[in-house]
């Protein structure tokens, strides 16, 4: 009765297959030389191949284009019968019954000739952009490593544009695939296949397990067109360039390997026969070993490929990118920049110039600088009104150009620095309020002195007011006092408030009394010595307020590197803070120097880094701000130290200098 009701359901599936007129056979159309269409006509070698089983077997096809990832979806709904030239997944096995292999191949780097010396000296400690093909063997083998920007596409054919176009240093892709785009681009030459980095990729149909007949034809069809020579030739037809000797050699071990499993099923049939138990012990030996080998495979190809790609580790912030052509329209935006300009879909042909932020952004002549200048990395900063908030988002807009070098469009990306921004206002904001507290302690006691001297003269008055030598001496010295009280309140005042932005030609000598003048109770107050070499005929074009800033910034680390050495060795030393402001081969160079506690060498590499501090207080913002201030002004800062000896903090002003 069992084997009754077997018969019948084979009888059914094939009723069914050869029942009906035609399959529709579904297949990405973006994998030349595997299958494409070309003028309306649907090629390739799967294709070719497909139609010889089906003529073997009167089997009708039609093919139906459909996209990267709806392949899956399409067979469950039963709107196509067959997928071809899927890739095998593990996840898929139990709803997909895979046929024999179409064709094994392999994907690998492909990179400009003139960036594959950099690539290959560079792969483990420089940030690539790769180009890969999305939610496939090589994309997951990168995805699950650390540090790589992806530039991900859902077919071949746009990861390959994706890296003509300029917008990614190399691809990871299908080897015959790019072969066959750069032969018909007439691009070979340009590019080079990095062999050393590979990946075994198989292409195989797809049917559900409902049509297990229509695969078990197709399979026994493959596999006899595969040994009478038809799958060769037709090979070598769509192949001549690549590694036949390895698809021949790959053919051969097919064919022992099938008369193997013939043989080897002839003794299983007999050893049946003669014993079923030792056949049933046979039968559970083979599926362990076959279960340990599939593991040992899997372990094996996942070791080589982590091995191989190990070296691409990178981690990309999130950033919003929109693509514009030349005519300031968008070819691409990302899901952050749609977000940002609240766009769900439909944005591609519209004119970005006009785009909500966007066009504040790029709309002041900054995309045509772009265009016609191919002016690269024009980064700037803007403040936004959004949602009732105030947003701060820095932005960064260079030339798209091809392999000519010719202009395509532009690039901008775009990232939020709200946080960043206000984090960085309120820290600087609480060192200056520090700074200020600590200098009107000593300034208090510098006012008290000419007050003393003023109150005296006053009180003399109604007694001397007729002496002549009086009158002359509080002519001359409540006066100056009172000038003297007035520079210290002014210079605390532009200090805490600077007067403005702007960048005007400044007599350096004179910004630098007016800094060490906040400071010097201070210094006095701890029994340091201040020395100043000053060339007074120097005038720089500068930011006066912003320069001030960072003076008095250094000069408050120098106060707080002594006393740190104070406290901690109790010396009878001598201890100073030499400011110098010296021309040396047209560079002009304002420097600080102390005999504090110095820095190690570790300090000093990440000094410059933001939030790192060696102060039990400290922000770890201060010399970050301070390098971009002198930055901002033309100018470069530079540090040398030693622990437990000194410190020496150099500006240096370039360009245009005035004596």
């Amino acid at each position: 009765m069992r084997k009754l009701l077997i018969f019948f359901y084979m009888l059914i599936n094939i009723m069914n297959i050869y029942g009906k007129d035609t399959y529709i056979v579904g297949f990405d159309p973006y994998a030349p030389p595997f299958q494409y269409v070309e003028n309306g006509v649907v090629k390739g070698f799967n294709v070719e191949l497909l139609n010889k089983i089906g003529k073997s077997n009167n089997l009708k096809f039609k093919y139906v284009p459909i996209n990267n990832g709806e392949g899956i979806e399409k067979l469950k709904n039963k709107e196509v019968d067959i997928l071809m030239g899927i890739r095998f997944h593990k996840a898929d096995e139990r709803m997909i019954n895979f046929s024999e292999s179409l064709i094994q191949t392999k994907a690998c780097i492909v990179a400009p000739k003139n960036k594959v010396e950099s690539i290959k000296r560079n792969l483990s400690y420089k940030h690539f952009l790769v180009a890969v093909e999305k939610d496939s063997i090589e994309y997951n083998y990168l995805n699950s490593i650390k540090r790589i920007n992806f530039n991900t596409s859902f077919d071949q054919e746009t990861v390959y544009d994706t890296l003509i176009s300029q917008r990614a240093d190399f691809l990871v892709g299908i080897k015959e695939v790019m072969d066959y785009l750069l032969s018909v681009d007439k691009l070979s030459e340009d590019y080079v296949f990095l062999d050393n980095y590979e990946i075994p990729v198989g292409y195989y149909l797809g049917t559900l397990y409902g049509n297990g007949v229509l695969m078990d034809s197709i399979d026994k069809e493959l596999k006899e067109l595969k040994f009478n020579g038809t799958y060769k030739k037709l090979y070598d037809k769509w192949f001549a360039n690549t590694d036949l000797e390895k698809q021949i050699k790959l053919a051969r071990n097919f064919k022992i390997l099938t008369i193997a499993a013939v043989v080897l099923l002839g003794i299983l049939l007999l050893s049946f026969i003669w014993n079923l138990q030792l056949k049933k012990n046979v039968s559970v030996k083979t599926l362990e070993l076959k279960e340990s080998n599939i593991r040992l495979e899997d372990k094996i190809v996942e070791i080589k490929n982590n091995n191989k790609l190990n070296s691409l580790m990178c981690e990309s912030s999130p950033r919003s990118i929109v693509i514009f052509n030349r005519e300031g329209k968008v070819k691409f935006m990302n899901k952050n920049a749609m977000s940002l300009v609240k766009i769900k879909d439909g944005f591609l042909g519209k004119n970005g110039l006009r785009l909500p932020i966007i066009k504040d952004m790029i709309g002041n002549g900054l995309f045509e600088q772009t265009i016609y200048e191919n002016k690269a990395h024009i980064t700037h900063e803007i403040q936004v009104n959004k949602d009732e908030k105030i947003k701060y988002y820095r932005y960064t807009m260079y030339p798209l150009l091809d392999y000519l070098k010719k202009n395509r469009g532009a690039f901008l990306t775009i990232e939020d620095v709200t946080e960043e921004k206000f984090l960085k206002e309120r820290s600087i904001e609480r060192e200056k309020n520090a700074a200020i507290s600590n200098m009107i302690a000593g300034i208090a006691h510098e006012i008290r002195n000419p007050l003393t001297s003023i109150k005296t003269y006053i009180e003399l008055l109604p007694l001397k007011k007729d002496n002549a030598k009086f009158q002359n001496r509080l002519v001359t010295i409540v006066p100056a006092e009172v000038e003297r009280v007035s520079k210290l309140i002014e210079s605390l005042i532009d200090y805490s408030k600077p007067k403005g932005n702007h960048k005007a030609k400044t007599e350096v000598h004179i910004l630098i009394d007016s800094s060490i003048g906040l400071l010097e109770p201070m210094v006095k107050k701890k029994g340091i010595e201040l020395l100043e070499f000053i060339d007074k005929s120097i005038i720089l074009n500068i930011d006066s307020s912003q320069i001030r800033q960072v003076l008095i910034n250094i000069l408050l680390n120098s106060i707080q590197a002594i006393e740190e050495k104070m406290e901690k060795f109790k010396l009878d030393e001598k201890f100073y803070i030499k400011v110098s402001l010296y021309k040396s081969d047209s560079k002009i160079t304002l420097e600080i120097e102390d005999n504090g506690i110095g820095m190690t060498e570790e300090e000093i590499e990440n000094i410059f880094e933001i939030f790192y501090t060696t102060k039990i207080k400290g922000t770890g913002l201060g010399l970050p701000t301070s390098r971009q201030l002198v930055e901002v002004n033309g100018g470069k800062l530079l540090v040398e130290s030693k622990k437990n000896q000194y410190t020496k903090i150099k500006m240096i002003f370039g360009g245009e200098v005035h004596e």
